[in-house]
């Protein structure tokens, strides 16, 4: 009864456990075991791209990849950047040395993974000294054949 209901909603948590306590009333909860387990699913694949976009945010990734990988606009990536302390000028960025840049491209050609995102993730991993923005930007040219 909505009426019942309402009551309910006013009742403080003291009131809730005295009246839960009460022996002639029977209080229950329900679920749809396939329609909770398909929710917890989605909530598990939500959390986990959440987990994977602050990863990528917090370590420099491009706006043009945020937007690749996450459909995330530049000025959300721009803000974003700002609130977690990941700022960092525009403009071209800094590549480093020859060597490094090599190591870099073997390391990236060396990853078997299909998965571009978990592809640059694990770079990163290799090279966490440097933003995934530089490790991109020396991908895209060892493949351009620059």
């Amino acid at each position: 009864d909505i009426e019942q209901l309402a009551r309910l909603r006013q009742l403080s948590a003291l009131d809730l456990n005295r009246l839960a306590a009460m022996r002639d009333l029977a209080i229950a909860v329900a679920f749809n075991g396939s329609g909770l387990q398909a929710g917890l699913r989605a909530v598990a694949r939500l959390n986990e791209a959440k987990a994977w976009e602050a990863y990528f945010i917090r370590n420099g990734a491009s706006c043009q990849m945020m937007n690749a990988f996450f459909k995330i606009r530049r000025k959300v990536t721009l803000r974003r950047r700002r609130d977690c302390g990941a700022w960092r000028p525009s403009g071209r960025l800094p590549l480093p040395d020859r060597a490094t840049r090599q190591r870099i491209f073997r390391t990236w050609l060396a990853i078997e993974e299909p998965n571009p995102r978990e592809r640059y993730y694990r770079l990163h991993q290799a090279f966490r000294h440097l933003s995934i923005a530089v490790l991109e930007a020396v991908v895209r040219k060892f493949e351009a054949g620059k």
